[in-house]
């Protein structure tokens, strides 16, 4: 019997294109991925010829690698959802003779995001349903309060200003003591959020949600245009709004329509990081704008490549 083999790309993360990381699945297609009969990669791009990116992988897991942060310093932190593990490097650039080191929590991590490198929070939850935030302080990690939801994601300014969004519609802010719970207009799973400003908040639904929120209230904004179409991420970057919209493409909020217009169908956006560049990850592909215009990207069948004629889950 004959296994078609698909890749995806998730979890982009990194000031540039060339300066990026992100992870990448391979599995039958048919099967959908399915933790240790399929694969997880930490990858990354960087300059090969002044017109051209190369995909480079550093490191091949058959557990389940859920998301990926690159911190401004160009250290790399990956969470596990199959052992509770935490992988970290210092630089996947830099010297050869370092290697990914792993710290096992107590937890299977849903994801992981950071302000610095003293500053890393990764988050998930037990089959029993407890709750479990851990923070790394640049040597250790130490547990912190949970939200009372399952996390999906968190973003924020500082240590005492961190947004937590997650199953059920919750919302959370984080003040550097406890956890402050928001009433949601919707209780589908929120599964993005980003903090443009103290007063300026944005958070996105899997059943198409984009919802705007200040310190005290959230409300909704608007719906994907395609209903039930899932959003996938939110940034503010350069005074605009950009949606991630899946296989439905790069979307924007126009201010004066009230609405999200498609800019690029062509890019299956699924996440974003908003530093220097607009850095879009896609499930084909990882791409980036400086202006919001000109879009560049790189890394397309590079998975598929580099294990092209391989067994699934054979290292």
């Amino acid at each position: 019997m004959r296994v078609w083999i698909r890749t995806d790309y998730y979890s982009a993360s990194g000031p540039t294109l060339d300066a990026c990381a992100f992870l990448g699945q391979r599995y039958d297609e048919e099967r959908g991925y399915k933790p240790f009969e399929g694969e997880c990669w930490v990858m990354s791009l960087r300059p090969k010829a002044r017109t051209r990116l190369t995909a480079m992988h550093h490191f091949g897991s058959t557990g389940w690698l859920s998301r990926l942060w690159r911190s401004p310093k160009g250290a790399v932190f990956v969470s596990s959802i199959t052992d509770a593990k935490v992988l970290y490097h210092p630089d996947l650039h830099g010297d050869p003779k370092h290697q990914f080191e792993s710290t096992k929590l107590s937890a299977p991590l849903n994801g992981v995001w950071g302000l610095d490198d003293n500053f890393v929070l990764t988050w998930g939850s037990t089959y029993e349903g407890t709750k479990h935030v851990f923070r790394y302080n640049g040597r250790t990690w130490k547990k912190l309060p949970a939200p009372r939801f399952a996390v999906r994601a968190m973003h924020g300014l500082a240590p005492d200003f961190i947004y937590a969004v997650g199953v059920g519609g919750g919302i959370a802010r984080w003040n550097g003591k406890v956890w402050r719970h928001f009433r949601s207009p919707t209780n589908e799973v929120l599964n993005s959020v980003f903090v443009a400003a103290e007063d300026e908040l944005y958070a996105t639904g899997g059943s198409g949600s984009l919802l705007a929120g200040n310190r005290r209230r959230w409300d909704s904004m608007a719906e994907g245009p395609v209903p039930g179409m899932p959003l996938l991420g939110v940034a503010k970057w350069k005074k605009s709004l950009w949606v991630a919209g899946g296989r439905f493409g790069l979307f924007k909020w126009m201010e004066r329509q009230s609405a999200l217009k498609c800019i690029k169908p062509n890019l299956r956006a699924v996440d974003f990081d908003a530093r220097q560049d607009l850095l879009i990850g896609c499930d084909d592909v990882v791409a980036a704008t400086s202006d919001g215009k000109t879009f560049l990207a790189g890394g397309r069948d590079a998975l598929l490549k580099f294990r092209k004629g391989k067994k699934l889950a054979r290292f």
